[in-house]
């Protein structure tokens, strides 16, 4: 079947039954969770509601796929339940949904997708790896990620082409692993820390973060290492204030100098007296040099926790992006929230 034998499309209302036919034609026994879908919401509207949008691929008026497109707000996007007729596979379906996905992922600026996949799929593997998608945390499940828009990481992969990719558990830490792309020979390198497990169940309920960030340039002889942190709260709600920290470290030999910038959803506002209510904050680390900054939040009287209701995970993303000598790189946290039923 080519390419122009089938139509992908936002799935309708009217298309809900037989969306579902096909979850259960791959082995579903249970009814899918209900979503609203997405209308067509701007970008703030985007981040004021919840997210869920599901596209199918239709085959001569029957629909043969869907795949779900899932988020609260940057920087993860979550691609969930790909499920392709069994009559239908081996016919481009899957991959096509996958890419529809990514594209609109990238519209809404998020920097990367995840989606969980059985272990012992073989032909699922194939198809992600294929499509730049890299395995991450196991458990029950395999949770494979795909970044949309990570300079960082795209500089690192352009300069070392030849690069090699492994990611292992870290050691005394729950739920975190470290991605690490090494050039060949060289002793550059790029390590990301990836919180949150394979399965919903197995993150506790929070939605996957980049805790932190090592970057090495050997030839340069240029090294730098941040991370972002949240102090352990649980069930957070509406007029609490949270405590973030970052600290970073120049393990080079050159000075650095750049810029942290907070990114925060709606709703959620930076409050602290010793940072002056400040988004941005400049740093300079001479070699070996350390620095920690604190940033307090305020999660405001208004904000509509409620929204997260509809989400697979229960959470609110922090993000702080840090530029250094042409340079950019974003870390973020998830904040566990008490969730109220939505009113309607």
């Amino acid at each position: 079947m080519a390419d122009s034998d089938f139509v992908v499309r936002d799935s309708e209302e009217e298309d809900r039954p037989r969306t579902r036919l096909v979850r259960w034609s791959v082995g579903w026994t249970e009814p899918p969770a209900q979503h609203r879908l997405w209308a067509g919401f701007s970008a703030e509207e985007w981040v004021s509601r919840h997210f869920f949008r599901e596209f199918v691929a239709e085959v001569d008026g029957m629909i043969a796929a869907r795949v779900g497109l899932e988020a609260f707000c940057p920087p993860f996007a979550e691609i969930s339940d790909l499920s392709v007729r069994p009559e239908f596979r081996r016919a481009g379906l899957g991959r096509t949904l996958t890419q529809k996905c990514l594209v609109e992922a990238a519209k809404r600026n998020f920097v990367a997708v995840f989606l969980q996949t059985e272990l012992d799929n073989s032909a699922a593997h194939h198809l992600y790896r294929g499509m730049d998608f890299f395995p991450a945390t196991q458990g029950k499940m395999l949770r494979m990620v795909r970044f949309v828009d990570y300079p960082l990481l795209a500089s690192f992969r352009h300069a070392y082409p030849l690069n090699q990719y492994r990611c292992t558990p870290l050691s005394g830490a729950s739920n975190r692993c470290q991605m690490e792309w090494s050039a060949y020979v060289k002793e550059s390198y790029l390590r990301l820390e990836l919180t949150g497990g394979a399965t919903k169940s197995e993150s506790d309920g929070v939605a996957p973060a980049l805790r932190a960030f090592d970057w090495r340039s050997a030839e340069e002889e240029r090294g730098l290492e941040v991370t972002f942190d949240s102090e352990p709260l649980h069930d957070i709600e509406p007029e609490h204030y949270v405590e973030l920290t970052i600290r970073a470290r120049n393990h080079g030999k050159r000075a650095e100098s750049g810029i942290f910038e907070m990114i925060l959803p709606p709703g959620v506002r930076v409050s602290s007296p010793r940072t002056n209510q400040k988004k941005v904050f400049q740093w300079e680390l001479a070699p070996g040099e350390e620095l920690l900054q604190a940033v307090e939040v305020q999660i405001e009287a208004d904000f509509d926790s409620s929204v997260l209701w509809y989400l697979n995970y229960g959470s609110l993303p922090i993000s702080m992006e840090t530029y250094w000598a042409g340079h950019r790189a974003l870390l973020s946290t998830s904040l566990p929230m008490a969730i109220p039923p939505p009113s309607e």
